[in-house]
Parts: C-alpha cells; structure tokens; sequence
C-alpha cells in the first residue's frame, strides 16, 4: 500500500513538474510578435511612426478575435539604427521574447544583420521599410519583405517621374549607407538608360553641412536633385540649398519620404521646403483601398490629427499580413509560417498583398507596395505621379 502511495506521489510531482514547464504555453492568453526599429537616434520619428501603426493594428486585429484565438501582442527592441544593437535585439526577442515572428526595420544596414540572425535561428521576418536589395536578394527563405525596395522604387518610380517631367539634368546625392549607396547606384543606371545627364555626390549620413557640396552641385547646374539621405541630415540638406539659392531653380526630390513627413520638417528648413517632393505611400486623397480609409480615420481618433509619415500605414499592414499569416498556418511552427507567408494574398492600406516565390534576385519574398511621388505646395501636399494618381502639377 505504502508503495503504491509512494509512486502515485512520484507520479504526482512529475505531473506537476511537466505542468510547470509548460505552464506558460498552455496558459499563455496572447501570442507574441516582435518589432525592431529605431525609437532613440536620428530617425526616432520612425520608432514612433511605427508605435503608433501598432497600436491602430493590434486593436483592429484583437478587436476581430485576435490570433488562433488569442491576443496579438506586440513586443518592441529599439535598433536605434545600430546593425550591432539591431542584431542582439532581434535575438532576444526571439530567444527571451519567444515571439513567433519579428517584422520592423528602416534601416538597411540594420536589416541586413538583422535576416543573419533570423537565418540562423530560422525565424520569420518581415522587414518593412529597409529598402537596399541586398536583404531580399540573398533569398534567405525566412526573409521577407512588405515594403519598397531600392531597385522597385527606382524602376517603378522615381526614373519614371524623371523622364515624365523631361528633366535633363540630374544630381544624385547619396549618404554613405547601404541604402543610399545602393539606391544612387540604381538611380544612376536608371538615368544613363534615360539618356539624362548626372553626376553623384557622396555624403555623410549624418551630415549637418552641405555648403561644400551644395556649390559643387550649384555648378553643376542640374534642374533635379535626387536627394538620398535619411533622417534630420535631408532637413539640413533642403535648408541650405535654399540658403545658397539652388532651390528653387533646381527642384529637390527626397528619395526617403518620411524625413520630409517628420514634424520637425518644418521647423527645421522653414520656408525652403516649399516645391520640395518627395517618395510615399500614403496620401489623404488617394487611398486605395477602404481599408485605407479605415486607417486614417482611425488614426486621426486616436491621434487628434491626420498621419503624416507613411510608415505608421506600412507596420500596421505587416502586423495585419503577420495576424493573417499566424492563423492560416494554424500554427507559430516557424516551418509552418514561413509556407503560409508565400501564400499570402491579403487586401491591405496599400492594395493586395503578395510575395513573389521567384529565386534568384532581389524579388524573392518581396512585395513591392504602389508609390508615389509628391510635391510641398504651400504646405500642402500635392501628387504629382503616376498621372493617374496626380493631384495637380509639378511647380517651380
């Protein structure tokens, strides 16, 4: 009898043992994703354009009975635009966090340590706003992508925009990243195949005088200005163009978008961003999709105003296309996610998404969202391209 006892307690506590060590799992109430993206640095703008696209998705995705009945929760490691901290966030997200997916990211080269990480611990990751092709075009099979790529928006956009308005001669100004390196590489290819006229300055990414550059490119005399530099360091670029008087003669198209949608855009360069363009997603009067719709009222409930910077739209769709992909696969299973991700085709803000299965190239695991470019008008903004998109015309 006592034997019996002994081994039904036996078998008691390691019953309670199994059941501590799975506790979490069995009695979790929510499934996590995480997000990586600068919320301290020079494009902290972005960390919270990102927060407030996240707090729009959770609650339209919790608000439709969440994830395998679950709550979505999202958990944020902050790169601060650092490949070094960039890498060790996204790995405690995965191996403290216990996320079953990471998406985020704006930049390139903290993107492109980032899918390392995601390839050796075999996680899925969709990177957002990173644009330099080399983060697709490895074909890492966990890698995807749900935002623009340098070579899309080139091809798709800004050389398109170019010869419609039959520029003649172009100045490529790029900062000194993987981005921008690899995006004026492209737009240099791009102008040569046009038949335009250009010449390429070199910057400091984080660059806050541009007068040296400024007069080589006044000399140069070009009537665009293809600027590809990220965060506050374009504010400086667009003031003192303005100061040395090569705007408005020469007009500026920011190739990032968001730095020319920031708040302090304008507190920073003042009148001189007036007839600047820029590249985006997102604009109040054209929206694709209801879904669209929905977000910017949304947005403006929660918020008190009307979304600027379109990466508030691009992460509230990647954590939609995450949601969507979780339940399909019926699973967190990195396996399973990574084959409900290729078969992803989900209406979102910004049209159907979908991601190319062609191996290869920098196409792999990408979808390429419609972009547009726009101009500052009187502080309002006005779509210039594709014409059937444009509200109104380019002025100088």
């Amino acid at each position: 009898m006592m034997g019996k006892k002994k081994v039904l307690g036996c078998v008691l506590v390691l019953c309670f043992i199994i059941l501590v060590a799975m506790g979490p799992v069995w009695a979790a109430d929510s499934i996590k994703v995480g997000v990586v993206g600068p919320r301290t640095g020079t494009a902290a703008a972005t960390g919270q354009a990102f927060e407030e696209g996240i707090k729009l998705a959770v609650g339209y995705v919790n608000g439709k009975g969440g994830v395998l009945g679950k709550k979505l929760e999202i958990v944020f490691e902050d790169t601060a635009g650092s490949p070094e901290k960039a890498a060790s966030g996204f790995e405690r997200l995965v191996t403290r966090d216990k996320v079953a997916l990471v998406l985020g990211e704006s930049h390139s080269s903290s993107a492109l340590a980032e899918i390392e990480v995601a390839n050796r611990l075999k996680v899925p990751f969709i990177v957002v706003e990173a644009w330099a092709d080399p983060i697709t075009e490895k074909n890492y099979r966990y890698i995807f992508r749900a935002g623009p790529s340098n070579s899309g928006v080139v091809k798709e956009s800004i050389a398109k925009w170019v010869i419609h308005e039959k520029f003649k001669k172009a100045c490529i100004v790029a900062e000194n990243t993987d981005w921008g390196l690899g995006i004026g590489k492209l737009t240099e290819g791009a102008l040569k195949d046009a038949g335009v006229e250009y010449m390429t300055i070199t910057t400091e990414r984080q660059s806050q005088d541009h007068y040296i550059e400024l007069q080589k490119i006044k000399a140069f005399n070009p009537d665009i200005v293809l600027a590809y530099v990220y965060g506050t360091g374009l504010h400086y670029l667009v003031a003192q163009a303005g100061e040395v008087k090569l705007t408005p003669q020469a007009i500026i198209l920011d190739g990032a978008g968001p730095p020319s949608l920031w708040p302090d855009f304008w507190k920073n360069v003042g009148d001189y961003g007036n007839l600047e363009c820029l590249v985006s997603s997102m604009h109040e009067k054209v929206e694709l999709t209801e879904l669209a719709t929905y977000f910017r009222k949304a947005y403006v409930k929660a918020y008190g105003k009307n979304p600027t910077d379109y990466k508030s739209r691009s992460i509230f769709d990647s954590v939609l296309i995450a949601a969507d992909a979780i339940n399909r696969a019926g699973s967190t299973d990195s396996e399973k996610l990574v084959d409900a991700l290729e078969q992803t085709k989900l209406l979102v803000t910004r049209g159907t998404a979908q991601f190319s299965t062609l191996k290869g190239g920098a196409e792999y695991h990408q979808w390429m969202p419609p972009m547009l470019v726009i101009q500052w008008q009187n502080r309002e903004q006005v779509v210039l391209y594709p014409p059937e998109a444009a509200t109104g015309k380019l002025k100088r």
